[in-house]
């Protein structure tokens, strides 16, 4: 460790850079915690519909979760590359980076799509050969076919906007299409809250859908808005700063 000069000086705490971090980071956290939330709220809700619907539940989203892996990659390393283009105040550079990053999650997520529709009797073989549950798992697998691109766009756009230090605002649009959309409806369509026939896993894996695609549409907007050549500028020379500007 001698190299390393691990030792070889001690620096107080820095309050305004430990300030600077916990207002980026915080909302980055939260962030998680929501789209996490909805997808533990949204199993333990289909728990109370039994055991088959449980079991088939957990087959297609730890399928959909492996999936996520690539696009969850992808969307970190375009944070990084996002951060250095501002660093450099390359107002190009930072949609170049995200548009590589969208084209790489876009051909993955249809890769994955169409490995999800063609094969999803054969992937859920490998998990059960319980037949009641085989069939709704495969069935369920189409429709994490159909959100692989919302899915695949809104981390892409999220860790895009983590590179500018945008977080604040992405937190607020994530809760309201988690919670404000995809939660209420999947349950609403999933239990028949509203006295309809309750759906079940189908109805809570479409307000998922629904949740998700919400989310990647005002995310994706809001880098839009946040990458303008103009906006660039103004976070480079310190004239804008996206954590108080709430626009």
């Amino acid at each position: 460790m001698r190299p390393l000069k691990v030792f070889a000086r001690f620096d107080p705490p820095r309050p305004r850079v430990i300030r600077g971090l916990l207002a980026t980071g915080l909302p980055i956290g939260v962030t998680v915690l929501m789209e996490g939330g909805l997808f533990i709220g949204t199993a333990l809700l289909i728990g109370r519909l039994g055991p088959v619907p449980a079991a088939a539940h957990q087959i297609a989203i730890n399928v959909a979760s492996l999936c996520f892996m690539v696009p969850l990659a992808v969307a970190e390393a375009t944070t990084v590359r996002v951060g250095h283009a501002l660093g450099r105040r390359d107002a190009a550079g930072v949609r170049r980076a995200a548009l590589a990053g969208y084209a790489i999650v876009l051909a993955t997520q249809l890769l994955s799509a169409i490995a999800l529709v063609a094969g999803n009797h054969a992937v859920v073989s490998l998990y059960t050969h319980d037949a009641a549950v085989a069939t709704l798992a495969a069935s369920l697998l189409l429709y994490a076919a159909a959100f692989q691109f919302p899915d695949g766009i809104q981390v892409l756009s999220a860790g895009a906007l983590r590179g500018l230090k945008d977080t604040r605002m992405p937190m607020l649009l994530a809760a309201f299409a988690y919670w404000g959309i995809g939660m209420p409806l999947g349950a609403t369509l999933g239990l028949g809250l509203l006295g309809g026939p309750p759906a079940g896993p189908r109805g809570m894996w479409a307000g998922l859908i629904a949740g998700l695609t919400v989310a990647a549409l005002l995310l994706g907007g809001r880098f839009a808005r946040s990458s303008r050549p103009a906006r660039i500028h103004g976070l480079t020379t310190g004239q804008v700063d996206p954590m108080t500007s709430g626009t």
